[in-house]
């Protein structure tokens, strides 16, 4: 199963090659969670190093 999400996300919404329809449930809240701590990350990095100047 975890290949298959995978290859669903990659190849067809990426790549734009296949007919999966949009991400939805369980896969859209995963996603959405992964690029949104990602961005949190690095802003709570950036204002950690202008503080500690």
């Amino acid at each position: 199963m975890r290949g298959d999400l995978s290859r669903k996300a990659i190849w067809d919404k990426v790549l734009g090659l296949g007919t999966t329809d949009g991400l939805a449930g369980f896969a859209s809240t995963t996603s959405n969670l992964i690029v949104a701590s990602y961005f949190a990350k690095r802003g709570f990095e950036n204002v950690a190093r202008i503080i500690r100047r």
